[in-house]
């Protein structure tokens, strides 16, 4: 009797991983869309920086990629200034050679004026203004819960026999 329990503990205890990496994987998949949604919503709606092109915003992408090590979740873009914009920047750029065209002089309306405007570095600041950080930061307690509750849950569906 003793021998029979034992191995139905083992054989249950078994079947526990790969059920609660199951329930990891479907609920980081859920928290990814849900956190990427979140950033597009309100991070880049208005709450930390404002729509001008879309070209932010619809960059956003989640991945969920599983190995031996874990599950992850990658919520994140591939703009080029999305990553000033997460981090701020603070240093000297190229300005190309482009065409300016000037409306007013002093404060009065003129008739436009273009001219050539040659090559040059600048020296920019721009400020940090997170938008996925702190919307990891945001979630983070949901992210906890939402997490311990899914594994809490495969391991009971398991150990009751499912």
């Amino acid at each position: 009797s003793t021998l029979v329990v034992a191995s139905e503990a083992y054989r249950k205890f078994g079947l526990l991983l790969p059920a609660v990496r199951d329930a990891a994987r479907s609920t980081i998949t859920r928290l990814a869309i849900k956190l990427q949604q979140y950033i597009m919503r309100e991070k880049l709606s208005g709450q930390v920086l404002h729509v001008r092109t879309n070209r932010l915003r619809s960059s956003i992408t989640q991945q969920v990629t599983e190995s031996a090590h874990g599950i992850t979740a990658i919520v994140g873009t591939n703009v080029w200034y999305g990553r000033v914009h997460e981090y701020g920047f603070q240093g000297t750029v190229n300005v190309g050679a482009h065409l300016r065209e000037i409306k007013m002089a002093w404060g009065r309306p003129i008739s436009p004026v273009s001219f050539t405007v040659k090559a040059h570095t600048r020296k920019v600041v721009f400020p940090e203004r997170s938008f996925l950080r702190s919307a990891l930061a945001d979630m983070t307690p949901e992210i906890w819960v939402t997490l311990q509750n899914a594994a809490s849950l495969a391991a009971k569906g398991v150990w009751n026999g499912r």
